[in-house]
């Protein structure tokens, strides 16, 4: 009995642990800002290939969000990587 409490208790704090964060995290600032950048980008000529088109695999656009600007949202990686989004 001392060992289901145990669990359910470390349950339920893995719970609340996990979702403060989301819960927190407040609306991206710039939310269309990478399609903006990315459709400046294809006008241009130069967007690449998709990442798809690759035989190894490539981080995601928030991974490489989160590594550059340490936030998940890809508005601000757009910014940070020189898009007008005004």
């Amino acid at each position: 009995m001392k060992r289901k409490i145990c669990g359910m208790l470390a349950a339920a704090a893995l719970v609340v642990l996990t979702a403060a964060p989301v819960a927190g995290a407040g609306p991206p600032e710039n939310p269309n800002c990478f399609g903006k950048g990315a459709s400046q980008l294809g006008q241009a000529g130069v967007m690449g290939e998709h990442s798809s088109s690759f035989d190894e695999p490539r981080s995601g656009i928030g991974n490489v969000a989160e590594a550059v600007t340490g936030t998940h949202q890809p508005g601000e990686l757009a910014i940070v990587l020189g898009a007008d989004c005004g």
